[in-house]
């Protein structure tokens, strides 16, 4: 839910015991002695994570450790949720307008992170074709592949799969990862708290964005395990920036909370896609935009 429609004592309720202001919250959609109940994922004084269970009125229902099984139950209950009526007639044809894959030939990106100068080639892969299983549906995945060069090192070669259902919004169904070393040298292929298949190693596939995206929106973009997890909020649709590709107005922003905490933002341009990333210690700017 977003956090302004979420009811005042629960939010109060959250920010006792733990929450943040803005945190995502979820309504369960059932009833504990006829309270309607929310469930808010805080971190307790060890560091972990816990589930709060609190009903309509504020009140503390209990605190849950989840242990794997219960994490993989909620987990699925969110994708069944999040997929209810979706249809996939066209995924491989991505044209929201905010990230319009299906016309990208390449993206570069460069700039800096941790002090280390990057270099990213975001490039379409259309002859790649990978299937998945979503809603009941086969599900025929767009891939783009991004190459991540870290001091003019190979670090990284990711191939990313998403898909747009008829409504607009777009999917991320996962990713297939290489690991290279400091020689540029292939070390792991699909590390396990990294690369990841929907159907695979969750059953839900994260939203990247929304058909009609609107201020306050808060979906996932990954959401497989404790270690691979995101939560996305839009924060803003009117933005303007400057990068070597050019200025762009009305852009969309967007927070990025990463499974250990860290936040980075993103902008999106209408008709081009990612202009900008910054993560917390760097900035990354659009230097080319290439359409087939």
């Amino acid at each position: 839910m977003r956090w302004a429609e979420v009811p005042e004592a629960v939010r109060t309720a959250v920010l006792a015991n733990g929450g943040t202001a803005g945190q995502a919250v979820d309504d369960e959609g059932k009833k504990i002695n006829g309270k309607a109940i929310y469930e808010a994922s805080v971190k307790d004084k060890d560091g972990n994570t816990a589930d709060l269970v609190i009903n309509e009125d504020g009140k503390l229902v209990k605190t849950k450790h989840d242990d794997a099984a219960d994490a993989a139950a909620e987990r699925a209950d969110r994708a069944k949720k999040l997929l209810v009526g979706v249809k996939f007639s066209h995924p491989r044809d991505i044209t929201n307008p905010y990230l319009p894959l299906a016309a990208l030939k390449q993206d570069i990106i460069e700039g800096s992170e941790d002090g280390k100068k990057t270099r990213v080639e975001r490039t379409l892969k259309p002859e790649i074709h990978k299937t998945f299983k979503v809603a009941g549906q086969k599900v025929d995945s767009l891939c783009m592949e991004d190459r991540i060069f870290v001091g003019g090192v190979l670090e990284e070669v990711a191939l990313d799969y998403f898909a747009q259902d008829d409504a607009g919004t777009i999917y991320y169904l996962g990713e297939d990862v290489d690991e290279f070393d400091e020689h540029g040298k292939l070390a792991k292929h699909n590390p396990p708290d990294d690369a990841w298949l929907t159907g695979k190693d969750t059953p839900a596939p994260g939203v990247i964005m929304p058909a009609h995206p609107k201020v306050g929106d808060k979906f996932r973009s990954e959401d497989v395990s404790a270690t691979i997890a995101e939560t996305d909020e839009v924060v803003s649709l009117d933005e303007s920036t400057t990068v070597p590709a050019g200025k762009f107005e009305h852009y969309l922003k967007m927070k990025e909370t990463l499974a250990d905490g860290a936040v980075e933002y993103k902008l999106y341009a209408p008709g081009v896609g990612v202009v900008r990333e910054t993560p917390a210690t760097g900035d990354e700017l659009l230097v080319s935009h290439t359409i087939k």
